[in-house]
């Protein structure tokens, strides 16, 4: 049996990915579980322990989910920018992204403004969602594109 997995399950797994999680979905259930993407290693391991157990005795049960690949975030950023109607401004985003630690500068000017900020989150959920959306689809084998 193949779940129907609703709009607020994915924007569940979405968040949990942006906040660097490594995410499940049970094939079946529906249930989500997670977990830090750091975890080995780390000296938080045992506290999640249990949510390692479960996924690892039946793992064949579970869709993962890992954050989304650099790569196509950074897409997503230069997307975002050039969605920027404010010319200048579009073209400081467009160097901040240019150079070295590109993340981190962009976010750190993204302080800077506001308004934009508050777009970039609510556009970057949209994003996280699609992504999503796409792997649930992939793994249930979807052929609605």
């Amino acid at each position: 049996m193949v779940i129907e997995v609703k709009s607020e399950t994915i924007k569940e797994i979405a968040e949990w990915l942006d906040a660097g999680m490594l995410v499940f979905l049970h094939k079946t259930t529906g249930e989500v579980v997670n977990y830090p993407d750091e975890l080995e290693f780390s000296d938080v391991e045992d506290m999640w322990e249990d949510v390692t157990g479960k996924i690892e005795a039946d793992r064949d049960s579970y869709i993962a989910f890992e954050p989304m690949p650099s790569s196509q975030a950074f897409r997503i950023m230069e997307s975002f920018i050039a969605g920027i109607d404010d010319v200048r401004t579009g073209g400081v985003f467009t160097t901040a992204i240019s150079q070295r630690k590109l993340f981190r500068h962009f976010n750190d000017l993204l302080h800077s403004y506001p308004g934009l900020r508050q777009e970039w989150f609510v556009y970057k959920a949209e994003r996280y969602f699609e992504y999503v959306k796409d792997e649930i689809d992939f793994a249930f084998g979807s052929d609605d594109d």
